[in-house]
């Protein structure tokens, strides 16, 4: 459902049900004895929050400032804003679990137990390449988005966008911080 999505708020709304998908898959793990999936998954309760809430705001932003959220109206954004071109990547990156971003620090121990719990059960090979495959493909969806959006000349909506406000624009560094520091704090837990 994600994948034909334009509104960013929408594209957004369908990947946080895949992300809670990973959760739910984390939990399940350390159901079967996983202690290291069960704190990927709670690292990913965090991490998720900083990434996607960024994310939210990054989409809002473009709402406030350029009076759409359509992602094939908003082209060029770095060159006229780029705390929410640096936002939209690292937003991006850290959902689709990319190293060194927050996300990559909640997914990896999810993946690595699975994997390491199937050589006991076997239906569980089945279940971890599915979720393989979801993990790659949303790279790929992000990434073609990135693509779209934030290089290039601005599109007519991007060109005439009003500032941000000093409020948003603090709230965006935070997030972006917390995107990335939140990474070493789920390191430091983890192991």
């Amino acid at each position: 459902m994600p994948l034909p999505q334009k509104d960013m708020k929408r594209l957004l709304a369908w990947s946080t049900i895949t992300q809670l998908a990973y959760i739910f898959l984390a939990l399940s793990l350390a159901v079967l004895g996983s202690k290291e999936a069960f704190d990927g998954g709670i690292a990913y309760i965090f991490n998720h929050a900083f990434a996607k809430s960024l994310f939210f705001l990054v989409a809002g932003a473009f709402s406030y400032s350029c009076g759409t959220r359509l992602l094939p109206k908003l082209r060029g954004v770095m060159g006229k804003s780029p705390l929410l071109g640096i936002g939209f990547c690292v937003a991006a990156l850290a959902i689709a679990g990319v190293p060194p971003f927050n996300g990559f620090f909640s997914k990896f121990p999810i993946f690595a137990a699975g994997f390491s719990l199937s050589t006991h059960d076997w239906a569980l090979i089945p279940v971890m390449v599915l979720v393989l495959i979801e993990s790659v493909a949303s790279f790929g969806w992000l990434i073609y988005w990135f693509g779209r959006v934030v290089p290039g000349e601005p599109s007519p909506e991007v060109a005439q966008m009003s500032p941000l406000p000093l409020a948003m624009r603090v709230v965006l560094v935070v997030l972006v911080v917390m995107s990335l520091c939140s990474s070493v704090i789920a390191a430091l837990w983890l192991n």
